[in-house]
């Protein structure tokens, strides 16, 4: 009987810890630094383990002393869970808590990576709209079944509801993944697997990697640029690896609206599963870029607490649709917030307005080039090649200025807001429940004063302002507009 009752005091202390593999998680992140060390004495002495330990006894304590301390964090972060509420202890002895009442919850999600997989485990995220907590409110690592079985007490619907469910088709994924790769963040991954890479093996482990393809290559093209068939290498590179992130982040994808909730599914390599309060949607935002624009293709983002939070997440209900389904899809995913046309938009009158900035910006480069050429003048070819590239950014950021000139406006309708506007290279159509807006500002600049034209500023609810600037639009018409509709400024 009593060891009845000891394995059943055992099975709930694990119940409510995390998976046990959270304590290597809760070592210091350099704890492996002195690993390496350590296994490279104890072959270089033929595994004698008595002089293995008089000659390493102080890291050897180090180590355990660090897991020790990681044994304590684990035991005492645990949780509590009834039917409406859940509290996660943390913190020194477990002082801290932070309890949620399931009603407040705006996003609960399941996230499980390939590590997770082989151990079992998997990472639930738990947020609400508290203003005061930019982080994420909870964030457990606990078994699989464990987690799914937190999210379904969360999210729980009634069975009886009907489901609506949009899955995207695989050549639409591969078009996503192609649109929406960046060359930035690759080059960031690159940089991350060369760094951690180099602090193993060796420090200049890139460098090699780098001078050793670049070299290769410059077999074949000896009249290229050594410096440009590395920078060539470095962009090509960061966008294969930011396409194939993107690949294996969106396949499967499927969103599901179930009675209140809308349930998002997607992933390869990291499975993932979100679960977000439909009401708790701030907005949702049509996205795209000019060639998606001209080949009218699209995504649609949500802005709702806690998705999309984690690093290098897109917020998306949809990763890739035609301009022509993407009223159907949003009729049966987010039936309550109607899209209105805009009503006040900006043409050809306009259009120097938008592109004035860009233009002079770009007249800088010439001259800048001048100067390097002046400086370094046996580098010719290389500055000449690196203004090129640099002045192709710009040229293209005109473009996209210009068609922003016919594609910007505002509208209300139907207790919702419209607002088309460009940023940077991106075209934005948001459309947000006007019960949603916090703040609403008209600015001048000083040429907008002197011709009467403003931008609208719409400030939305979430945990930190989101701003959205509507720009170079008729002053009287704008404030008119924002009067009807009982947003006076």
């Amino acid at each position: 009987m009593k060891q009845h009752k000891l394995a059943r005091r055992v099975r709930e202390f694990f119940r409510h810890r995390q998976h046990p593999i959270k304590i290597i998680g809760y070592t210091s992140k350099t704890m492996w630094l002195l690993l390496i060390p350590l296994v490279k004495y104890l072959v270089a002495l033929k595994f004698d383990i008595r002089s293995w330990l008089v000659t390493n006894w102080v890291d050897i304590l180090a180590i355990i002393a660090i897991f020790a301390f990681a044994w304590l964090r684990w035991v005492f972060v645990y949780f509590e869970i009834d039917d409406k509420s859940m509290t996660s202890h943390s913190g020194f002895f477990g002082l801290a808590a932070t309890k949620l009442a399931f009603c407040d919850v705006t996003t609960v999600s399941v996230h499980q990576s390939s590590v997770q997989r082989l151990f079992g485990a998997s990472s639930l995220y738990i947020d609400t709209d508290a203003k005061s907590v930019t982080k994420t409110d909870i964030v457990l690592l606990l078994p699989k079944k464990r987690a799914e079985h937190i999210l379904d007490l969360i999210a729980d619907e009634n069975e009886r509801a009907v489901k609506y469910t949009v899955e995207s088709k695989k050549r639409s994924q591969l078009a996503f993944s192609l649109f929406f790769s960046s060359t930035f963040s690759g080059v960031i991954i690159f940089a991350g697997l060369m760094f951690e890479a180099s602090r193993i093996v060796d420090r200049n482990i890139e460098v090699r990697l780098l001078n050793t393809a670049a070299g290769e290559i410059s077999k074949y093209t000896r009249r290229i640029p050594y410096i440009i068939v590395v920078s060539a290498l470095v962009i090509i590179g960061g966008w294969l690896l930011s396409f194939f992130a993107n690949l294996m982040r969106y396949w499967h994808f499927c969103v599901t609206r179930h009675g209140r909730r809308l349930i998002v599914k997607s992933g390869i390599w990291t499975i993932r599963h979100d679960v977000m309060h439909r009401e708790r949607i701030n907005y949702y935002d049509i996205t795209r870029t000019l060639l998606m624009k001209i080949f009218r293709i699209c995504t649609v983002n949500v802005n709702c607490t806690g998705y999309g939070k984690r690093r290098s997440e897109i917020p998306t209900i949809a990763p890739i649709t035609t301009d022509k389904e993407v009223e159907k899809t949003l009729s049966i995913l987010m039936p309550d917030i109607k899209c209105p046309k805009a009503t006040l938009t900006t043409g050809k009158r306009e259009l120097w307005r938008f592109v004035c900035i860009p233009f002079f910006i770009s007249l800088f480069v010439p001259a800048i080039r001048q100067v390097f050429i002046f400086i370094f003048p046996r580098w010719v070819s290389e500055i000449n090649m690196i203004a090129f590239i640099s002045s192709v950014p710009l040229v293209w950021l005109i473009i996209v200025k210009a068609a922003a000139a016919f594609s910007t406006g505002i509208g209300f309708d139907e207790g919702c807001c419209v607002l088309d506007y460009c940023r940077l290279y991106g075209f934005h159509r948001v459309v947000v429940p006007k019960a949603k807006i916090t703040r609403v500002a008209v600015m001048q600049t000083w040429a907008q004063k002197r011709a009467g034209y403003c931008s609208i500023q719409i400030c939305t609810e979430n945990e930190k302002f989101k701003k959205h600037m509507v720009k170079h639009l008729p002053l009287d018409a704008a404030m008119s507009i924002l009067r009807t509709n009982g947003l006076a400024v």
